[in-house]
């Protein structure tokens, strides 16, 4: 009865992390809507701030310029920052699972390495 309880729990972790990683797919895609309504409540008080007595007529190029901005940084994080590597390696330093696997790789190394010292000098004999 315990073996089922943790399958059970065990599916119920999987699916919950399936729909918050949709959740958070879906969330990345609210930034763009969300910079779109920004730079369009943002319009009047660009005005003042730009002098600009009819903003709206740049509307066209201020939107995808900024969308340009957005995805330059992204480029500049993908190529130089390499962030989904960066990710991936915080991911595995707080891994538990990462880090039992790496303890063990260390282990059967330096048992490998001994075995392998151990021929050597049997070889020298």
């Amino acid at each position: 009865m315990d073996q089922r309880i943790r399958q059970t729990l065990a599916r119920w972790r999987e699916t919950f992390f399936a729909q918050k990683y949709r959740f958070d797919l879906g969330q990345s895609f609210l930034t763009i809507l969300n910079f779109t309504l920004l730079v369009i409540t943002a319009s009047d008080k660009l005005m003042i701030f730009f002098g600009i007595p009819r903003l709206r007529s740049l509307m066209f190029l201020i939107l995808p310029l900024g969308f340009l901005g957005v995805w330059l940084f992204g480029l500049f994080m993908d190529h130089v920052v390499r962030a989904a590597q960066m990710a991936e390696r915080q991911s595995m330093l707080r891994s538990e699972v990462w880090r039992r696997h790496n303890d063990q790789m260390d282990r059967m190394e330096r048992d490998v390495t001994a075995i392998k010292s151990a021929l050597v000098r049997r070889r020298r004999r």
